[in-house]
């Protein structure tokens, strides 16, 4: 568990289940994301159960994902997905699914500090994002924390029926560190 500014990121629980199933009910949180709300698949608490803790809780090898608190309350997720430790990247994912705490600095914050943990913690040198065209809050949110656009995906994937253009945001260890100090005080094993 780590924060910064009253943000806090910390493992998920099995306990957060309620949480991220009002936000997978939520069309517009899922909308945003890319994600089937499951309004649209029906599934009960008890149906949704196993799999927020197959997808969310117990993390495949190459993904972390930590939940984001602001007051000691869930309000949305960071996840670094498809971690290649050998080429020193990864995929950034992010959600805030707490509506009324959008665009409050919440997502820049939680995206530094999983920043911080990617570069200092797991040595990881790039991370990118791969953000729908008509997601313009999370492009500017990556253009905030200093992240690169470097290219669209024409057509690349089809969100609700419809193909979409996916843009590629990147940033580097080095960029990282121009603007922002870690947080991490990691002991060197000096011998």
């Amino acid at each position: 568990m780590f924060a910064l500014n009253d943000v806090v990121l910390r493992p998920l629980a099995v306990d957060d289940m309620e949480s991220f199933y009002s936000w997978m009910s939520d069309i517009e949180f899922c909308l945003w994301g890319g994600w089937t709300p499951v309004i649209e698949t029906p599934l009960s608490r008890d149906a949704f159960r196993p799999v927020f803790e197959q997808q969310f809780v117990q993390m495949k090898g190459d993904q972390v994902m930590f939940g984001i608190e602001l007051g000691q309350r869930l309000v949305g997720f960071v996840q670094l997905a498809r971690i290649d430790q050998r080429m020193r990247r990864a995929a950034l994912r992010i959600g805030i699914g707490e509506k009324s705490l959008r665009g409050q600095g919440i997502g820049k914050t939680a995206v530094c500090l999983l920043l911080d943990y990617a570069f200092t913690v797991k040595g990881l040198e790039r991370i990118y994002a791969e953000v729908f065209s008509f997601n313009q809050h999370s492009q500017k949110l990556m253009e905030r924390v200093g992240f690169q656009s470097e290219g669209r995906l024409r057509q690349h994937d089809v969100h609700r029926g419809v193909r979409q253009d996916i843009y590629i945001f990147g940033i580097l260890k080095s960029e990282f560190y121009q603007r922002y100090e870690t947080i991490f005080t990691l002991e060197s094993s000096a011998n």
